[in-house]
């Protein structure tokens, strides 16, 4: 047999109250003990929807057997049914009943019509387990329970099953019933801010809660047990870590007896522990969230020494988590300049950055870089900001200042903070992060200065460009070990006063500032002396000279300093090496061989060995100048080596001078993997053809000792010992 109760509630909140009672009877009835829990926590959350939401009169129908438990609860509100992720922030109760239908019902539904709509659920209907049940003698209103087993807890599976806000709210329910009394509340310090207190639950979703604050003065300033409140009620504090973190409110409870105190303070604990339990495993998360957050966020930063690319990664990182956009601006120059902008809606990107590039824009990034320095993170008040932000102006401006080594180097700027954003856990998160970016930021301008700095210099060391002649081509490549170093190696190219060219190439000791100073020295003495008239060696053996005068700042250097003479339809090269690489000759007709000699390394001994070489070239042909950078180039054990390099060379015969030296520069890189550990370059002189020319001489490479026999010069032996 069925038993079918129907009753019309009031849209307020003692209508839950009424519904609990209607509903434990209907359990009671039919002796389903095991079911009250879920039927009083369903109930309970579905009245209150309904008075809170529709604001109707509720029809409340209650059907039991001795097989199972149906409660359908009807309000006269069309629309659609709430069904949300939290609810009111107050209570955080109200369209979470469809969420715990589907939790705990064994079926549920609803109705909707044209004047309201309905929802149903049913318990216990299918169960295996369940046994031929007696009904029992129907009571109207059961006395009120204060068994304190029931008072404190829910089953154990039951609880695993709903969360601590449902559990906390089915307790105060339980507790206001026990007592008699007509509301009570559960206040508790906000998760962000100890000094602020909120609701956490109440048990009359309609009646106004007393004010926090009151609730807070009165349960600091209380030593211990109940104190008077508000509404003829009274405040139990809930304490923890030796001091009051929240308080249980009775209303018109001011009557109660020292054992119903002494039950309110145990639920009361109770709930405290839940709440606690609660918070302490949501602060577990955040905190494995943030340290996974700053954990990925020093691996990106570590990634890039880029100041564009470290500022935008900082802009995605904040982005949606603590805002709806955000920008960074750098200010370690004259004026705060917009770097890097982010957006959850990528359509208004453009807009965001067009308002913050405007003066509006600029204004308030200069004034917030004033006021950074002396306050630190700051929130901006909507009113502050630039009116261009248009939809982007709502809500307020969170300005956090990049500070890295104790100086300013930027701001970056959250626009439409996240609610949770102003709690001090995640304000400390966005701290942190802004350390590490400012960090990365600092390392990024650095790094890019010491570039500058060095691309500059080397550029100094190098001829700007290579003159154009008619008869003569010149080709040159160079590549230094490293991105932000100085290196060693050199080259040059300048016009002698009788017409004819000189050309040096060398390679210094060691990189950075050191080398480039006997660089730079060693390219302008050989310029100096040649351009006076001295010949090779000489010129070579006054540089040695000099390197040695600097004593412990001097560096050893290998060299080779050669003079370019047009004579008609040929080229003469006299060369003179001072330990440096045998350059290489590409004739026209595809053979390839080195020539000259090495000499004495330069900046070693007072006295030192040069060679006076003449090569001769003919249309077409084409001398090989490199450093050590080229051959000795590794690919594991094994080295790019000379007969690469003239193999190379044979298969590139008839190309220019600048076609020559940068196939060498690319076969030398590509022969081994990753950057080269040696600066290299490279420096191509070639006979070009005249126009009209109509036969081809023979190409000669002649040493001292034989150049007087074959073109008239006084040979004086294949090495000669430079006069100072």
């Amino acid at each position: 047999m069925t038993t079918r109760t129907a009753e019309t509630l009031p849209p307020t909140g003692r209508s839950a109250s009424r519904a609990r009672r209607l509903v434990e009877a209907a359990v009671a009835e039919y002796g389903h003990e095991d079911l009250v829990d879920e039927a009083l926590l369903l109930a309970t959350e579905l009245v209150t929807n309904a008075v809170v939401h529709a604001g109707t009169d509720v029809e409340l129908i209650v059907e039991a057997d001795a097989a199972m438990l149906r409660v359908e609860v009807i309000d006269h509100s069309p629309g659609r049914l709430p069904v949300v992720s939290g609810g009111p922030s107050e209570l955080r109760e109200g369209g979470r009943g469809i969420f715990l239908l589907d939790s705990l019902a064994t079926e549920w539904g609803t109705r909707h019509f044209a004047a309201g709509k309905a929802v149903w659920f049913l318990l216990g209907a299918g169960r295996q387990d369940r046994r031929e049940r007696v009904p029992a003698q129907r009571a109207a209103d059961p006395a009120p329970r204060k068994d304190i087993a029931w008072l404190v807890g829910l089953p154990a599976e039951l609880e695993q099953r709903i969360s601590s806000t449902d559990l906390i709210g089915e307790l105060l329910h339980r507790l206001t019933e026990a007592l008699d009394v007509p509301d009570g509340w559960l206040y508790a310090e906000a998760p962000e801010d100890d000094r602020r207190w909120g609701l956490v639950a109440g048990h009359d979703a309609g009646t106004a809660a007393p004010d926090p604050d009151v609730v807070r003065r009165l349960s600091v300033g209380a030593s211990a047990g109940a104190v008077p409140g508000p509404a003829g009620g009274v405040v139990l504090p809930l304490r923890a870590w030796g001091r009051a973190f929240g308080a249980v409110v009775l209303q018109g409870a001011a009557a109660l007896t020292a054992d119903e105190v002494a039950l309110a303070r145990l639920v009361g604990d109770r709930m405290s522990v839940v709440l606690r339990d609660e918070r302490a495993q949501a602060s577990q998360l955040r905190s494995r969230g943030s340290l996974a957050l700053l954990a990925e966020a020093s691996e990106m930063f570590a990634g890039t020494l880029d100041v564009r690319l470290a500022l935008t990664l900082a802009t995605q990182l904040v982005v949606p988590r603590f805002g709806a956009w955000a920008a960074a601006l750098t200010a370690f120059e004259h004026a705060p300049r917009l770097v890097a902008v982010a957006h959850g809606d990528e359509r208004r990107l453009g807009p965001l950055r067009e308002a913050l590039s405007g003066d509006e824009g600029e204004e308030l990034a200069a004034g917030l870089v004033r006021r950074l320095v002396e306050t630190g993170p700051q929130l901006i008040p909507t009113a502050e900001l630039p009116a261009a932000l248009g939809e982007d102006r709502g809500g307020d401006l969170f300005a956090v200042p990049l500070v890295a080594r104790r100086r300013l180097l930027g701001l970056l700027l959250l626009g439409r903070p996240a609610p949770e954003t102003s709690g001090s856990e995640d304000i400390g998160l966005l701290t942190d992060l802004a350390r590490r970016a400012a960090l990365a930021l600092d390392n990024a301008r650095l790094y890019e200065e010491r570039t500058a700095i060095a691309h500059a210099l080397q550029a100094s060391l190098l001829p700007p460009t290579l003159p154009s002649v008619a008869q003569l081509e010149f080709g040159a490549r160079y590549t230094a070990a490293g991105s932000n170093d100085v290196g060693g190696d050199f080259y040059d190219v300048f016009s002698l006063p009788d017409g004819g060219w000189a050309m040096a190439i060398g390679d210094v000791c060691g990189k950075g500032a050191e080398a480039a100073a006997i660089t730079g020295m060693a390219r302008d003495v050989l310029r100096l002396l040649t351009r006076d008239g001295a010949a090779p060696p000489a010129a070579l053996q006054r540089l040695n000279d000099v390197l040695l005068e600097l004593g412990d700042r001097g560096r050893f250097c290998t060299t080779v300093l050669a003079t370019v003479e047009p004579r008609g339809r040929q080229l003469h090269v006299r060369l003179s090496s001072a330990g440096h690489p045998a350059p290489a000759l590409l004739c026209s007709d595809g053979s390839a061989r080195l020539v000259g000699h090495s000499g004495t390394l330069l900046g070693v001994v007072p006295d030192i060995e040069t060679t006076d070489d003449l090569v001769v070239l003919s249309p077409g042909d084409a001398l090989v100048f490199y450093t050590d950078g080229v051959t000795e180039r590794r690919n594991g054990a094994d080295m790019f080596g000379d007969e690469r390099l003239l193999d190379c060379l044979r298969r590139s015969a008839g190309q220019s001078a600048d076609a020559l030296a940068g196939l060498v520069e690319r076969e030398v890189r590509d022969f081994g993997i990753g950057q080269t550990r040696d600066d290299l370059a490279v420096l191509v002189v070639r006979c070009a053809s005249l126009p009209h020319a109509r036969t081809r001489a023979p190409s000669r490479a002649l040493s001292a000792r034989s150049a007087g026999r074959e073109v008239g010069v006084a040979g004086q032996g294949a090495s000669a010992r430079a006069s100072r």
